[in-house]
């Protein structure tokens, strides 16, 4: 007989989320709560740096949150348990699990979503998709929608005292927008209304892999798909061309019939990027680089998808421009006390490096020092030669990139390649790279740093406590909260 997967009990629950400290375990967590389940959650640890604030926010919204040794499970009775990908057979919370059903993710949230009214907007893509979904739902909303959102990333402008800004959500919401993960190949469970592809990178798998994925993320969306122009050659949409909708891409560049032109004239000042949509007119956005320029355009592209295509340029130019940014995407956190800005930036894979090295550069002629710890061995070693080919390239010799040791979560791990290994590499092919022990050396270079016409990045993903790490260089921070 053929097996059956279990289907995903409708609301009250209960739901048990194994990992809920994660960004979309908590996203998620906050979802389920919103539309009536009853939602406990464990995770391996339950305080410290940047998370705290997390729990506080999940137990005032009646989550429970224990511990993660099947205490909470066994108190709870769950109907279902969600896991993240991070979690390994012999977690206790699954040993207690008995014989209850247990999902992935993706296959929840897909499940969740499918049975809200709202029309869905799925962001796919290898760098930019936490800023484009807060983006679009910031716009969405100022320009009169009502919205659901998760997004990988903590929204400004989404942030309450409940909520940490990573999910967000009006009564009724007539547009469901979210992002999708093309590191474990689950953004295929989705069937979105619109479906977008920013960008293909290769800090998970191989190009051709990643365009496999794409490609089937592309043909499951039920309506309009929203592609950068760049990846016309190697991700095929699906069903009829007229549905497809083009962004961005090469200087003059034109591909199907409909293609929105990319950014021209990108400029990075202290305030943001400004930038000119041939026959469009000229755009500035609170957010810095020309990669916030192509996010701003895909951006347009999706509300032209999702609106039509008579959209009221300057209410949406007004929109554009009011996006106050994601925590650690490029956030200014302040300024040393010898006057130095100091950066956060969630950036992990070479193309996510990339720009915020160039994005900093442009922000500080006269050195950049860059610090990144990397989030895994795992993917550190997927991407070592492509990483060690971009320093090799992008770095100034004035400037300076230390790397801090791999971040180890707990679990299953290589502890290869080691964060010396590819400083090494980097250094071998003169760049100005090297790797530091420990935080404490990473601080000493940090603290010695004394241009205002210099910079501080500090990059890294899943470790929370990468921000207020940061904070603790700063004397001065910004009149105003978030990125300006």
């Amino acid at each position: 007989m053929a097996h059956v997967p279990p289907v995903f009990p409708a609301p009250p629950g209960p739901i048990h989320l194994v990992g809920i400290g994660g960004i979309g375990m908590s996203g998620l967590a906050q979802l389920l709560c919103a539309v009536g389940y009853a939602v406990t959650g464990s995770d391996r640890e339950l305080s410290g740096p940047g998370r705290d604030h997390l729990y506080r926010c999940l137990r005032a919204r009646g989550i429970i949150v224990g511990e993660q040794d099947g205490t909470v499970v066994a108190a709870a009775r769950p109907r279902a348990m969600v896991c993240s990908a991070a979690i390994e057979p012999g977690n206790p919370d699954l040993a207690a699990a008995g014989d209850i059903p247990v999902f992935g993710r993706a296959a929840a949230l897909a499940s969740v979503l499918d049975r809200l009214p709202g029309k869905q907007i799925a962001i796919a893509g290898s760098a930019g998709k936490t800023s484009v979904t807060a983006w679009t739902a910031s716009a969405l909303k100022l320009l009169g929608r009502s919205v659901l959102m998760l997004t990988g990333g903590y929204v400004i402008e989404f942030e309450t005292e409940l909520g940490p800004g990573n999910f967000a959500a009006d009564p009724a919401p007539e547009w469901i927008v979210y992002e999708t993960d093309e590191s474990d190949g689950s953004l295929v469970a989705f069937h979105p209304d619109i479906g977008v592809v920013l960008n293909m990178g290769t800090d998970h798998h191989s190009r051709d892999r990643l365009a496999a994925l794409f490609s089937r993320f592309a043909c499951n969306t039920t309506g309009k798909v929203v592609l950068h122009a760049d990846l016309a050659g190697s991700i095929n949409p699906g069903k009829p061309h007229q549905r497809t909708l083009y962004f961005g891409g090469r200087t003059g560049q034109t591909v199907g019939v409909h293609h929105l032109p990319g950014p021209v004239r990108c400029r990075t000042t202290s305030t943001g990027v400004t930038f000119a949509l041939p026959g469009f007119g000229d755009f500035a956005a609170r957010q810095f680089g020309r990669h916030s320029a192509e996010n701003a355009c895909a951006v347009f592209a999706i509300l032209n998808a999702a609106l039509g295509h008579n959209l009221d340029r300057e209410t949406v130019r007004t929109a554009l421009a009011a996006f106050r940014g994601v925590r650690r995407r490029f956030e200014k956190v302040g300024v040393t006390p010898k006057g130095t800005p100091v950066i956060v930036d969630y950036a992990h894979n070479v193309e996510k490096i990339r720009c915020a090295l160039e994005t900093a550069r442009e922000l500080a002629p006269d050195r950049l020092l860059a610090v990144f710890q990397p989030h895994g061995f795992g993917p550190l070693g997927f991407m070592r030669e492509a990483l060690v080919r971009m320093l090799a390239t992008t770095l100034r010799s004035r400037d300076v990139f230390v790397f801090l040791p791999v971040y180890y979560a707990g679990g299953t791990a290589s502890f290869s390649p080691t964060a010396d290994e590819v400083a090494a590499d980097a250094a071998a092919r003169g760049a100005p790279v090297s790797a530091v022990p420990d935080r404490k050396t990473a601080g000493e270079l940090i603290r010695s740093e004394r241009s205002p016409r210099g910079a501080v990045l500090i990059m890294g993903a899943r470790d929370p406590s990468l921000p207020d790490w940061a904070r603790t260089f700063v004397a001065a921070r910004p009149a105003s909260p978030g990125t300006t």
